[in-house]
């Protein structure tokens, strides 16, 4: 049997995207955050837009009328992921002319090297995904990515869904900790320093 066609792909994803907004609920999608697992899970179109995006799609009042949550992540464990899934998918040529770790957090959080700092928003410190113009909270409840499972069912019991994450895009675990050389933890401590200080995170 065939399967739909690209015309009818694109009709597919429209209606899902109608229905992900006509819902009582928006998730605002940080990278590395364990998400896309969020997104499967509630059978969401996947995208990443900031809660000021998603605001300004719906316009205020409804945003106001539904419920928003995103999960956080410590920020050095999130660098550490986004540096690995990078190499795995060879983005900006890091699997064929691979660098470092620490030469990579240097390049592309310290110095913002067009080469490595190529898309802007997946570096952003992560209060910035969920806040607005003024620096406040825009989303109503913030998980963290270490206890996910735990939070996801909290956001399930306020939107009145039952559903299991599955794993996606998974990677193996590792100690973070182990990677970072002092002056690369400092770039990373710098960086996300207003995420530090909201979420109250640690390099330990």
């Amino acid at each position: 049997m065939r399967g739909p066609t690209p015309l009818q792909r694109l009709r597919q994803y429209a209606l899902r995207l109608r229905a992900r907004y006509a819902d009582d609920f928006i998730f605002v999608h940080i990278n590395k955050t364990g998400g896309s697992s969020i997104e499967t899970a509630l059978r969401l179109p996947f995208q990443h837009r900031t809660a000021r995006e998603l605001r300004d799609r719906l316009g205020a009042e409804g945003w106001s009328q539904r419920f928003s949550f995103s999960f956080v992540r410590n920020p050095w464990d999130k660098v550490a992921s986004h540096y690995f899934y990078r190499v795995q998918t060879g983005q900006t040529g890091m699997r064929s002319k691979p660098v470092n770790f620490s030469s990579w957090v240097a390049l592309a959080y310290g110095q913002r090297d067009p080469v490595y700092y190529d898309k802007a928003k997946m570096f952003m410190p992560q209060v910035d995904w969920i806040s607005d113009e003024e620096g406040r909270m825009l989303v109503e409840f913030v998980g963290r990515f270490e206890r996910l499972a735990e939070d996801f069912q909290t956001v399930c019991r306020r939107i009145g869904i039952e559903a299991e994450l599955p794993h996606e895009k998974r990677s193996p675990n590792r100690d973070y900790r182990r990677l970072y050389t002092p002056d690369a933890a400092d770039v990373v401590a710098r960086w996300f320093a207003r995420d530090i200080a909201l979420f109250g995170y640690s390099f330990d």
